[in-house]
């Protein structure tokens, strides 16, 4: 090949170089341009998000200050923490359960955090009012209560019922779930408490008064009956409730369960001696109202904690 030939086609090479290199630039840009929009559009989302996120803790921290500010004054006017209720819609105290920030999971749960944030959820709440009538002649105390949410049990929370002058006191006890039962004796006799319910049967000996009081703890939902393996007529009901929502019926028959979260929830009336009472009630922000009936019946007998007759003590 001459030296012109090989000019001539160095040149070529340099123009095919020359032309061909914007080109290329040009397609890269092309290409970048769609994955730039993509990130553009994803960083606006999550600006919009922590906007609506800041917004949200905004309306919470206003909430939790008239709160405080509620109790400043009390406080102030009183001399003691006279702990206000909480506003509307304000998550409840650390002690009670937190609920969910839809009502369709109110529904199963009745409680929960924000997963991204870590921070109580706010719900509407609203009151269950309503009556229980009592066919049957029953005298003694009724409960009712919420069945379909769910709660953490309470740590520490304890009750009491005495053995006193070969009885119980009270005969009737409602109870939250992991709550702990004290029965001290104060009868200078031996009782000996016990219980054969299939939901949670125990047996705590023989002792008297003096005796450190023993106890036990209720960590399953239903009716517990308690009975005195000495004393045949030694008996007491205790009802083990899932969550805090429930509240004993007045002498007029009428009850109150303040603060519950909205939804469809289910009521229980329970007394000793009656079959519960069912019903389910659509709960908004404004209210909701209902009647139940409980029917009661002849207490059925029962034998000491070996299945056999008492004997005379």
């Amino acid at each position: 090949m001459t030296g012109k030939a090989k000019q001539r086609m160095v040149g070529i090479l340099a123009a095919l170089i020359a032309a061909t290199t914007p080109i290329s630039a040009r397609s890269d840009n092309r290409h970048r341009e769609p994955a730039r929009d993509r990130d553009i559009a994803a960083l606006q989302s999550e600006i919009a998000e922590q906007r609506e996120l800041i917004l949200k803790l905004t309306e919470m921290e206003g909430l939790h200050y008239e709160y405080l500010l509620k109790l400043i004054h009390n406080v102030g006017r009183s001399g003691s923490a006279s702990l206000p209720p909480p506003p509307p819609g304000l998550v409840p105290t650390p002690s009670a359960p937190l609920a969910p920030s839809h009502p369709s999971a109110a529904n199963s749960s009745g409680l929960g955090l924000n997963k991204e944030t870590s921070a109580p959820i706010v719900v509407p709440t609203g009151v269950i009012s309503g009556r229980v009538e009592i066919h049957g002649g029953g005298s003694g105390p009724a409960f009712v209560y919420v069945d379909n949410l769910k709660a953490p049990s309470p740590r520490g929370q304890s009750a009491e019922i005495a053995q006193k002058d070969r009885a119980f006191v009270p005969t009737a006890l409602v109870v939250q779930k992991g709550t702990r039962v004290v029965f001290p004796n104060l009868d200078a006799l031996f009782h000996n408490v016990f219980s054969p319910s299939p939901s949670h049967p125990f047996d705590l000996g023989a002792y008297r008064q003096g005796d450190p009081p023993r106890s036990v703890v209720l960590d399953t939902p239903g009716v517990v009956e308690v009975y005195c393996n000495m004393h045949a007529k030694m008996r007491a009901s205790i009802l083990v409730v899932p969550n805090r929502f429930f509240v004993r019926v007045g002498a007029d028959g009428t009850f109150r369960l303040e603060n519950v979260p909205v939804g469809s929830r289910r009521l229980v009336a329970w007394a000793p001696d009656a079959r519960p009472a069912t019903t389910t009630v659509e709960l908004t922000a404004h209210g909701a109202e209902t009647t139940l009936t409980l029917q009661t019946e002849a207490p059925a007998a029962h034998n000491n904690k070996l299945g056999k007759p008492y004997s005379q003590y």
